[in-house]
């Protein structure tokens, strides 16, 4: 995925924003060379972040958690 930088990131909406969790994120580079064309920014590539695996609750783990009912 690629984003537009200027000083700070374009949003989905084109506000701009400071945090990359809030980047409108383009697919394609020709896409994103447009629209960094456009308003004066450069392209970036950033890689999105994993999705965190949630692990079982182990039986010995269920009273620390408040889970013993």
């Amino acid at each position: 995925m690629y984003a537009v930088k200027r000083d700070i990131y374009q949003g989905s909406d084109g506000v701009q924003v400071d945090s990359l969790s809030s980047v409108k994120g383009f697919v394609e580079l020709s896409e994103a060379e447009r629209i960094a064309a456009n308003c004066g920014g450069r392209v970036i590539r950033i890689f999105p972040k994993p999705k965190r695996v949630i692990k079982p609750v182990k039986n010995n783990q269920k009273w620390m958690r408040g889970e013993n009912k």
